[in-house]
This record gives C-alpha cells, sequence and structure tokens, in this order.
C-alpha cells in the first residue's frame, strides 16, 4: 500500500512541474486575427441577414487554384438583420477553451460591428467596405437535392454591390427546415467560398446578445485591441511581439468575393 501511494504521489508532483513549465493554456493570437471572416460582410450577408432568428454551426471553405483549402468553423446566431460569430479555437486541450476567444457582432443595416475579445473584456469597432445595393434576387434552378441531410431546392441568387459589381450566389434552401439555406456558395472567377450548415435552430436568439456586453472596454480600433493580445501573450511566452505600427492599414474585413467578379 505504501509503495502504491509513493508512486501516486511521484506521478501528482510530476504533474505539477510538468503542467507549471508549459506555456499558457489560452488561445495564441496572430495579425489578423481581428479581421472577421469572409461571409460576415459583404453578399453572404445579405443572405444571413435576411432569415429570420436563427442559430447554426456554420463551416466556411475558401478555395483558390494552387492553393490549399482554407477552413473556419464556429456558431452563427442571426436576428433582424444582426449576426454574431464565435469561431472555434482550434486547440486540442480542455484548460485551453477556458480563457476563450474572439469574437464577432455585425450589423448589416449599419454595415458595421464589432470584434469583442473575452480574455480582455474589451471591443473594437469593424466595418465594411463592400455593401449590397439591392435586393437579393433568387431564380429556382434544378430538381431537389439532398444537401447536409436535408431535401432542398437549388437556386441561382444575384446580389448587386455599392460599387456596381454583382455577386452570384448559389443557395440550397431546405424543404425541412423553413428553406433555411443549408449550403450557399459564392465564385470569383476561380475563387469559390461554401459555406455549410448544420445544427440549426430556428429560433430568434435574446436582443442584447447582439450588443457589446456591459463592462466590456471600448478600444479605439481592432488593430489596437490586437496589438495588445499579441503583446500580453508574447510576455508570457517570452516570445517576440508582431505587433504592427499605428499607422497599419490591413485588407477590410469583408469577402474578397464581392470585389471582383461577373458585371
Amino acid at each position: 500500500m505504501r509503495t502504491l501511494c509513493g508512486a501516486a504521489l511521484l506521478c501528482l508532483a510530476a504533474g505539477f512541474i510538468g503542467g507549471c513549465a508549459t506555456k499558457h493554456t489560452g488561445p495564441s493570437y496572430h495579425a489578423g486575427d481581428e479581421n472577421p471572416p469572409d461571409f460576415l460582410g459583404g453578399p453572404v450577408a445579405t443572405v444571413l441577414t435576411n432569415l429570420n432568428g436563427f442559430s447554426a454551426h456554420v463551416t466556411s471553405t475558401i478555395t483558390s487554384p494552387g492553393e490549399l483549402p482554407e477552413t473556419t468553423s464556429g456558431e452563427l446566431l442571426g436576428r433582424e438583420g444582426r449576426l454574431i460569430f464565435q469561431p472555434t479555437i482550434p486547440v486540442k486541450k480542455k484548460k485551453m477553451r477556458k480563457e476563450g476567444g474572439l469574437f464577432f457582432i455585425w450589423d448589416e443595416t449599419r454595415h458595421s460591428g464589432y470584434v469583442l475579445s473575452e480574455a480582455l473584456q474589451g471591443y473594437a469597432p469593424i466595418q465594411s467596405e463592400v455593401e449590397a445595393a439591392g435586393q437579393l434576387n433568387t431564380t429556382r434552378e434544378g430538381s431537389q437535392q439532398n444537401i447536409n441531410g436535408h431535401p432542398c431546392q437549388k437556386y441561382e441568387a444575384v446580389v448587386v454591390l455599392n460599387n456596381g459589381i454583382k455577386a452570384n450566389l448559389t443557395l440550397w434552401q431546405a424543404d425541412d427546415s423553413a428553406h433555411f439555406p443549408v449550403r450557399i456558395e459564392a465564385t470569383n472567377g476561380p475563387n469559390r467560398m461554401t459555406l455549410d450548415f448544420s445544427e440549426i435552430r430556428l429560433q430568434a436568439p435574446a436582443q442584447e446578445l447582439f450588443l457589446p456586453p456591459d463592462g466590456f472596454t471600448p478600444y479605439a480600433s481592432s488593430l489596437a485591441m490586437m496589438n495588445e493580445l499579441i503583446v500580453r501573450d508574447a510576455s508570457r511566452d517570452k516570445t517576440p511581439a508582431e505587433v504592427r505600427p499605428s499607422n497599419y492599414h490591413p485588407m477590410p474585413g469583408v469577402s474578397t468575393l464581392g470585389h471582383q467578379g461577373a458585371q
């Protein structure tokens, strides 16, 4: 019995020492993480904000010739022209999820929103340079198909943007889920963005979710907030900080699929 107890204490001590020696268990931040995903601003947001209240898990895959697919996933909520997206933190250890990461609130009627940091308890403004200039026009195309476990009707959609470009979208609307688009594709030449939805709940989330929480600190810009996160992580990990100068101008957080396309 003493031998077993001694071995157990040794294991606990080793685990404690090993835990103290590891780096922090929060998510790592990089320049550009403050920019919202491509589907949150631009033509796809026109589709998402035309829906009634909902929540769902979404996976976005962007494919370009000669490059590896770029995949983003997370939880998406919508209500009355506004969206919330909370990305899935790409970590393996459960402890890393305790700190939380970044999430986004978007108001399509204002073409602006916020990026929020749970770690800093802060938020900063974001906006889109591309917005819809007219209504979403859809045309039914083809026969019924089974997409993501739902019987769907396929539709082609066109969104005219404020820069004069027409964005072409393909929607698969579920017959058994109030015509919710369980798949959306946006194409721009050889580039394609595909959104796949699952765990769909057709209920309106609470209104208060679509505003920064009380007590969160406002930052002047998303860049300023991201720089603080990067500096904080670097100080804990003792690695060089990837801080950008204040005159740095990131690409707007909108889909590149909305900047070019069929005229």
